[in-house]
C-alpha cells in the first residue's frame, strides 16, 4: 500500500545558535538551512528521474522512490511512494503526461500515465504491422510527446544486415496510429516538433554513400517530409525546435548550427567550449542551453549566446535537463540536485543540494 505524506521544514536556527564548540550541530548544519532538511526523501538513496516547473513556486516530479509535487519551493512538499520502472525502455515527458514504448518481442508496446507513473494505462491497438515485423525487429529510438499530447516514434528495423528508419505518430485517446516516414538504408538520430505541424528529424546513410547527417523537414505534422540541408559529421546531434521556421542542432561535442529558414541552411553558433547537454526555448527568442560546466542563454532566437554567471551559495548551476516556465522562470536539475531562476539566469536559488547535513 502507497502511504502518501506531506513533509514540511523544521525550523531550527534557534537551536543552533546555543550550539558551539567541535562536535556540535554547527558542524551539521549551516546556521540557517539553505533548503529543506526533508529533501534527504528525494536524493539519498533515491534519485531525481523528472521534474517540472508548473507555475512560479509549484514543482512537481518523478523519483526512483515515487513522485513529489510542491506549491512553496520544498518549504513543505508531498511525496507519494511507489517504484518508478522508466528504465525499462524509451519514455518522453509531456505535459501532464508520461508516454513509455517498451520492448516486446520483435516489436514494442506503449504505455501512458497521466498521474507522474502512479498507474498507467496501456495501448492495446498494435503500432507496427505485421507484415513489417516479419521483415524485422523493431525498436524505438526516440518518443515525443507534444503539448496536445501529440505522440512521435521515431523508430529503427534491421532487416538483415539492412537498416530501414520509421516514424510513427499516436493518438492515445483515439487508439489510432499511422506510419508517417519509411526510409530505406537510413539510421534515424534524432527528431522534434515546434508544434503539431512543424517538425524535422535527422538521420545518416547506413552505407555513407553520401557523407554526414541529413535534415528532413515537415509542415503538416508529417505527412509529407523534404529535404534539408545535410551537415557535417556530427557526434550525437540533438534537435530544439525553437519555432516554426528555426531550429538549433547541437552535437555533444562541438559547435552548434542555426537554420532560421526551415532547415535548408545553417549557421555556427559558439554556445560552449566544453559541450552542450540540452538546450531548451523558453520562447521564439529566449532559448536557454545546459553546459557540460555551466548555463548559456540566448535573446535572439539562438544567434548569438552569453555565458550566464550561473551560481548560488558558491555551488555551480550543473545537471542533466531544465524546464522553463516561461522566459525568465526556470529550472535545472539533476539527480541529486534541483536549481530555480526567476530572473532569467541572473540570479538562481538552490531547492535540493545533497549537503551533508542532509545525507548524515
Amino acid at each position: 500500500m502507497r502511504i502518501a505524506k506531506t513533509i514540511g521544514m523544521v525550523m531550527i536556527g534557534s537551536l543552533l545558535v546555543s550550539c558551539k564548540g567541535d562536535g556540535t550541530l554547527l558542524d551539521l548544519y549551516p546556521r540557517e538551512p539553505i533548503v529543506n532538511p526533508d529533501v534527504r526523501t528525494l536524493i539519498q538513496g533515491n534519485r531525481i528521474v523528472y521534474a517540472q516547473l508548473d507555475g512560479r513556486s509549484q514543482i512537481r516530479g518523478i523519483t526512483d522512490g515515487g513522485r513529489f509535487t510542491t506549491y512553496n519551493r520544498f518549504k513543505s512538499f508531498g511525496f507519494d511512494p511507489y517504484s518508478w520502472q522508466g528504465e525499462q525502455g524509451v519514455t518522453g515527458f509531456g505535459e501532464g503526461l508520461v508516454v513509455q514504448a517498451m520492448p516486446e518481442g520483435a516489436s514494442f508496446v506503449l504505455r501512458y500515465s497521466s498521474d507522474m507513473g502512479v498507474t498507467w494505462v496501456s495501448y492495446d491497438t498494435p503500432i507496427v504491422d505485421d507484415d513489417d515485423i516479419v521483415l524485422g525487429a523493431v525498436h524505438v529510438v526516440q518518443l515525443l510527446v507534444g503539448a496536445d499530447g501529440s505522440v512521435w516514434l521515431l523508430a529503427q528495423q534491421n532487416i538483415g544486415m539492412d537498416r530501414r528508419m520509421l516514424l510513427y505518430h499516436v493518438d492515445l485517446w483515439e487508439e489510432k496510429s499511422v506510419l508517417l516516414l519509411r526510409r530505406d538504408k537510413a539510421i534515424a538520430l534524432t527528431a522534434d516538433f515546434a508544434n503539431h505541424d512543424d517538425g524535422w528529424l535527422l538521420y545518416s546513410d547506413q552505407d555513407g554513400e553520401t557523407k554526414g547527417v541529413h535534415v528532413l523537414k515537415t509542415v503538416n505534422g508529417g505527412q509529407v517530409w523534404s529535404a534539408g540541408a545535410t551537415l557535417g559529421n556530427l557526434n550525437q546531434p540533438s534537435i530544439e525546435a525553437i519555432a516554426d521556421d528555426r531550429l538549433l542542432v547541437y552535437p555533444q561535442t562541438g559547435q552548434a548550427l542555426l537554420s532560421a529558414d526551415g532547415g535548408d541552411s545553417f549557421t555556427p553558433v559558439s554556445i560552449g567550449d566544453n559541450g552542450i547537454s540540452i538546450c531548451h526555448a523558453a520562447s521564439p527568442d529566449v532559448v536557454y542551453a545546459l553546459l557540460v560546466n555551466g548555463v548559456a542563454k540566448s535573446i535572439d532566437g539562438g544567434q548569438t549566446w552569453l555565458r550566464l554567471d550561473a551560481q548560488a551559495y558558491d555551488v555551480d548551476i550543473s545537471g542533466m535537463a531544465m524546464d522553463f516556465y516561461n522566459e525568465r522562470q526556470g529550472i535545472v536539475y539533476d539527480w541529486n540536485k534541483l536549481f530555480i531562476t526567476d530572473d532569467g539566469g541572473a540570479s538562481w536559488d538552490i531547492l535540493i543540494y545533497p549537503y551533508d547535513y542532509l545525507l548524515e
